[in-house]
């Protein structure tokens, strides 16, 4: 071992680098591929929300399958904190999609006002027109994304929708576990 530092350092202590890559050449080891230890995905802004903007990402986030989920979780763990705990991060999960949501109309908020003043003092007429409806629809939409919010809170709407149908999943993996174990047993 000691060889092979002093023929990689000279005396003075700087790197002897033909020495270095000869004696890696002559090392025999398996190349071992990045693809073996690192995966690749497309580098996106972020999965869920580059794919549904707006009032959209709450819509497809609710018509999720909980139900499947529900029974899933029932069958890695039939305990009821465990169910408890899924219900609360379906509800925690809702509620950074509306943030998002919130964030990405504000954003359009600021940015159609601006072409609205701007095309505005152009004279484009029609163009502002044109804007202002579509402000007309994202105020809708901001008032929908509200409205949702409010239900979230409540216990009751679409969110409630997606709680029932996790636990009717997860109840359904409950008795599946039941029917299984205990009732195909012969007495």
């Amino acid at each position: 071992m000691a060889s092979i530092f002093k023929s990689i350092f000279s005396k003075n202590g700087s790197a002897n680098s033909t020495l270095a890559v000869k004696h890696t050449e002559e090392v025999d080891r398996k190349d071992v591929t990045e693809e073996l230890f690192v995966e690749k995905k497309p580098v996106m802004e972020d999965g869920f929300m580059s794919s549904n903007k707006g009032i959209l990402a709450i819509y497809h986030y609710l018509e999720g399958d909980f139900e499947s989920k529900g029974f899933n979780d029932a069958m890695i763990s039939p305990d009821e904190s465990y169910k408890q705990e899924n219900i609360r991060l379906i509800r925690y999960d809702l509620e950074i999609i509306i943030q998002k949501v919130r964030i990405y109309h504000d954003s359009l908020l600021k940015e159609m006002d601006f072409h609205i003043a701007s095309r505005s003092r152009a004279g484009l007429v029609d163009l502002v027109e044109e804007l202002k409806s579509r402000k007309t629809d994202l105020m809708e939409h901001i008032q929908k994304v509200n409205a949702i919010e409010s239900s979230l809170m409540s216990n009751s709407g679409y969110c409630e929708r997606a709680m029932l149908s996790y636990q009717r999943g997860f109840m359904k993996g409950m008795a599946s576990i039941t029917q299984a174990s205990l009732l195909s047993k012969a007495l």
